[in-house]
């Protein structure tokens, strides 16, 4: 007998006829079916799903800033302004202020956050690292970049120094090994 799997249904064909049987008309025999396809949740072709669903993130933390800023995204390297919202515990993203989030990094996970020169053609570009990802995003001007650049490092050393005060060291120490880009 063969297995195969044809239009989603595993079917089960005999490969030679039965003895004493010379019908060669084979016979097929539905052995299981698949679960019916079930699709998830959009999202956007910038976000990541266990980014996007971290579930140690306070969403009601105060605001410490938000604003446009132009992201690339992760599987189309393209660019695009987002509405960022930035906590003590997230920076999330919006395609537009006051709509649903099309993503969400945890700080927690933030490892560092500076200013890039990964290309050269464009201006005023910071990256943030993540422990699973690099983000790349442009502000408008050189303050605003280094404006977001300290918001973000603030809560950083922030979160390094609770760590640290209840003897429980944050991955973001790694942050003193990365060299500049």
């Amino acid at each position: 007998m063969s297995l195969k799997v044809m239009g989603g249904i595993h079917i089960e064909r005999p490969s030679e006829p039965a003895e004493g049987n010379n019908n060669s008309n084979n016979t097929i025999f539905i052995v299981n079916s698949i679960e019916p396809f079930v699709p998830r949740a959009s999202l956007d072709s910038d976000t990541e799903i266990s980014e996007s669903l971290h579930s140690g993130c306070d969403e009601d933390s105060p605001i410490i800033r938000e604003g446009y800023l132009i992201k690339q995204g992760q599987r189309v390297k393209n660019w695009r302004r987002r509405w960022f919202t930035l906590s003590r515990s997230l920076l999330i993203y919006r395609e537009e202020e006051g709509q649903t989030a099309k993503g969400r990094i945890c700080m927690a996970d933030v490892i560092l956050a500076r200013e890039s020169n990964k290309y050269p053609d464009k201006k005023f570009l910071f990256e943030v690292i993540t422990k699973k990802r690099t983000y790349y995003m442009m502000a408008s001007s050189s303050d605003e970049m280094e404006t977001w650049t300290k918001a973000l490092s603030n809560i950083l050393i922030k979160t390094v120094s609770i760590s640290s005060s209840t003897g429980n060291i944050n991955n973001n120490s790694d942050a003193s090994s990365l060299g500049s880009s």
